[in-house]
């Protein structure tokens, strides 16, 4: 049996992610604050690349000089004694200062930055958008606790009940294990725990809601009946029980109502009014403002220091260092290169996809939400010419700020629902009609999902009763029957 070898050629593409394109896809999905922590581990680590606040310009290396070392380096034709400056037809051709579309063609066009000097003169967020870290709950607590009268021992089991306090205002330990923890007596910490919940805000340190809203109501000086009583029977409250709460409370129905209003107006998280240990601050990525008539789009060029390549290492290679010194040079200039190219590249891709929603929502931006048009990627992509994955990559954690508020890209784009003309409408500005329609409604009679899509209809968009309870749901609206209790009380 004879046995042959047979060779075949076949042909096909493969796509290759090179380490510089995943860096320049890494970089595009980054929000703004996970960007700066990149840079600055970036800057730790690269001891080539810098801030250019840093350093005068004067400071800066061509990345020709740099790549003429590592071909000498390579060939082995150099020391550190022979070493010059370079200045090559390379250097010309990839200074460190060019940027993404010089190098590489198929320039998007110019784009404006908006620097903190205010040289953009756009409207700039409020200065509290800023701040850095609020007061917490724990800090205001602790400062209450100790401008009290107290001794080392009670401030210490002061302390541990604060610590044991949650972002809402409950305490979340048992008593017990507080006297454990302090070695203290229980009623040390019963006596320590009353001091609390005499602290702003009021009803923090309770153990339950029903103790949190007595303590609101003893702050109030209301804390007797019959709103003591029904906080007894909150769960029948949460039902609407009020034939119930009326035979048990024995009270007519105009008292019940202004209990339940009192009730309701309490505040069963007392705690959120203040931030948590981390505070995140929204820095917008992108500005838009009207001039002269004419929506202007600017990148916030604050989100993202400037980078270059430090000068200062240029020495190195005209000193006697070892061959892998100078191919560390090299590669670090080559790596801080590509960060510098893909951060351009990054600004401007934010920059087209920004520009191209407003283009598709200058309508929203003129007359408001109800105004908002059906948007998808593939619509943006198309209009930049991009993939959709990268309009997606743009559009996630990337905020723009405009007159009428700061917006994630992504709150642009929605689905559409078709008018009885054939024009399409966003499936947020539907959301914005019911909530409009909703608003203006009778108390005593409000509008059932199938109103509200009949006054929809008579608007020209159809859409299904469901539909309207879908969007209902996600408005948080509650149901016809639930709006008509709340209100009209326990009447």
């Amino acid at each position: 049996m004879a046995l042959g070898l047979e060779l075949k050629l076949r042909m096909g593409q493969q796509l290759v992610m090179t380490p510089q394109l995943q860096m320049a896809i890494k970089l595009l999905q980054m929000s703004s604050l996970e960007l700066a922590d990149y840079l600055q581990e970036e800057l730790d680590k690269n001891p080539l690349l810098e801030r250019e606040e840093d350093k005068p310009d004067e400071d800066m290396v061509s990345m020709g000089d740099l790549l003429a070392g590592e071909r000498a380096v390579e060939a082995g034709t150099m020391d550190g004694a022979e070493m010059e400056p370079m200045e090559t037809a390379l250097s010309q051709e990839l200074p460190v200062d060019a940027s993404w579309s010089d190098i590489y063609g198929d320039s998007p066009g110019p784009y404006t930055s908006h620097a903190s000097d205010g040289s953009a003169g756009s409207e700039a967020p409020p200065l509290e958008n800023t701040l850095v870290r609020s007061e917490t709950l724990s800090d205001y607590l602790l400062w209450q606790l100790g401008i009290s009268a107290l001794n080392s021992r009670e401030r210490l089991i002061g302390t541990a009940i604060v610590d044991a306090i949650d972002d809402n205002g409950y305490l979340t330990a048992d008593l017990h294990s507080v006297a454990t923890i302090t070695r203290s007596s229980l009623e040390e910490v019963e006596d320590a725990l009353v001091l609390i919940q005499s602290f702003e805000p009021a009803g923090v340190g309770a153990r339950n809601l029903a103790e949190c809203l007595l303590l609101q109501l003893k702050n109030r000086k209301q804390a007797h009946p019959p709103y003591t009583t029904l906080l007894e029977h909150l769960e029948d409250l949460a039902r609407r029980d009020f034939r119930k709460l009326k035979r048990v409370l024995k009270v007519t129905d105009d008292e019940l109502q202004d209990a339940v209003e009192l009730i309701q107006s309490l505040n069963p998280k007392p705690g959120l009014a203040f931030g948590s240990d981390q505070t995140n601050y929204i820095s917008p990525d992108v500005y838009v403002r009207k001039l002269d008539g004419q929506w202007i789009v600017e990148v916030n060029t604050d989100v993202m220091p400037k980078l270059r390549v430090n000068r200062e290492y240029d020495h190195a290679l005209n000193g006697r260092i070892s061959v892998q010194d100078k191919r560390f040079l090299v590669e670090n200039a080559r790596s801080a290169q590509w960060l510098i190219k893909s951060l351009e590249q990054r600004s401007s891709t934010i920059y087209r996809v920004a520009e191209s929603i407003v283009r598709f929502q200058k309508d929203f931006l003129e007359y408001g939400r109800e105004y908002l048009k059906p948007l998808i990627l593939k619509d943006v992509a198309d209009d930049i010419g991009v993939h959709e994955s990268t309009a997606s990559r743009v559009t996630s954690n990337k905020y723009i700020h405009t007159p009428r508020g700061i917006f994630e890209l992504k709150f642009f784009f929605s689905s559409s629902l078709v008018s009885q003309s054939g024009e399409n409408h966003s499936s947020e500005a539907v959301k914005f009609k019911i909530r409009k329609l909703v608003d203006s409604e009778s108390v005593n009679r409000p509008y059932s999902d199938e109103k509200l899509a009949k006054l929809l209809k008579d608007q020209g968009i159809i859409v299904a009763r469901r539909t309207v309870a879908k969007y209902r749901d996600i408005l948080s609206i509650p149901s016809s029957s639930r709006r008509k209790q709340l209100g009209t009380g326990a009447g």
